[in-house]
């Protein structure tokens, strides 16, 4: 895989729009403000500027602003203003041997999860799974989130996973240590790449998922079908980030049966794998999200409850 540079202060970090537009003007001008009182500059896209429809302009711009943001020799990191549908349209449109010429670290969460799969293996490119940039303006930045993406960027992004003892309980599913890549993203869009191009590569791999606000029936839903397309087959181990907002109670429609729980379906569906599977590491749409990278070698350490990244994500 290759390794992006490391973004130091003084640095230039790029955000794009690749899906659905910002909700409003001040938590982009929020966002911007946060890197500038951490000492970078941002340079926002065009794509950032644009809002149509469901998306911030065609399908053709959103990938012309995003190449042009690996190639702009201003822009140190690229990060995505957030997630949202019709990240998909963009896969096919980028060239990715011009972007593994020139890599460059590259934020995003949710439906970016296919830019990272599509990343990943045709540019082999190294990315971070981290916050958007609107979840920097929407609310305080917890200091866990700061300090994680921060400290990710600016060294080499080795070291224990951070876990926020404020946050959601971490507990072993399975127990054991397995070593291997870290791959994976939100959990429906991992399931829905099966049969495209930029299907995931599980096989020997730390398989990492997370998604928010879906219920326990839909979680299973979309396990199961990675478990049908051979997806959990030769896994070294599952790291499974945080369900937020993923409980009958907190906030789902009443209109599913309650009886199953999230802890249920995690059980029944990962416990006899055969492998360790670790669950609840902050990592994932919820208060506190820490920056995991994608693409490099950790070790999962189920008993005790940790994940360690082994080899450096950043040159």
């Amino acid at each position: 895989m290759i390794r992006p540079p490391r973004v130091e202060p003084g640095a230039t970090i790029g955000v794009v729009t690749c899906a659905t537009p910002a909700e409003t003007r001040a938590v982009v001008e929020r966002g911007v403000e946060w890197w500038e009182s951490h000492g970078y500059r941002v340079k926002l896209g065009r794509s950032t500027q644009e809002r149509g429809g469901d998306f911030a302009g065609s399908a053709e711009l959103r990938a012309d602003d995003l190449q042009a943001m690996f190639a702009d020799p201003e822009v140190d990191a690229i990060q995505t203003m957030r997630g949202g549908f019709g990240t998909t349209d963009l896969l096919p449109l980028l060239d990715y041997e011009r972007i593994a010429e020139i890599p460059k670290v590259f934020i995003g969460l949710s439906y970016v999860t296919y830019l990272h799969l599509a990343l990943a293996r045709y540019a082999g490119l190294v990315t971070f799974y981290g916050p958007s940039l609107t979840m920097m303006g929407s609310r305080p930045v917890p200091p866990a989130m700061a300090e994680r993406l921060l400290s990710t960027i600016q060294g080499d992004g080795t070291g224990p996973v951070p876990y926020d003892p404020d946050g959601p309980h971490v507990r072993a599913i399975a127990e054991g240590r397995a070593s291997g890549p870290i791959v994976g993203g939100c959990l429906p869009d991992l399931s829905l790449t099966t049969g495209t191009p930029w299907e995931i590569q599980s096989e020997g791999a730390i398989l990492f998922f997370e998604v928010q606000g879906y219920g326990p029936t839909f979680i299973e839903r979309h396990v199961i079908h990675l478990q049908q397309a051979g997806k959990l087959e030769g896994v070294a181990g599952v790291l499974v980030g945080e369900l937020a907002y993923s409980e009958w109670g907190e906030g789902l429609g009443p209109d599913w049966p309650r009886e199953r729980t999230v802890d249920d379906v995690l059980d029944a569906r990962l416990g006899n794998l055969g492998v360790p599977v670790l669950y609840g590491l902050p990592v994932g749409h919820g208060e506190t999200m820490v920056t995991l990278p994608l693409g490099v070698e950790a070790t999962l350490d189920a008993d005790s409850r940790g994940v360690t990244v082994d080899t450096p994500a950043l040159s």
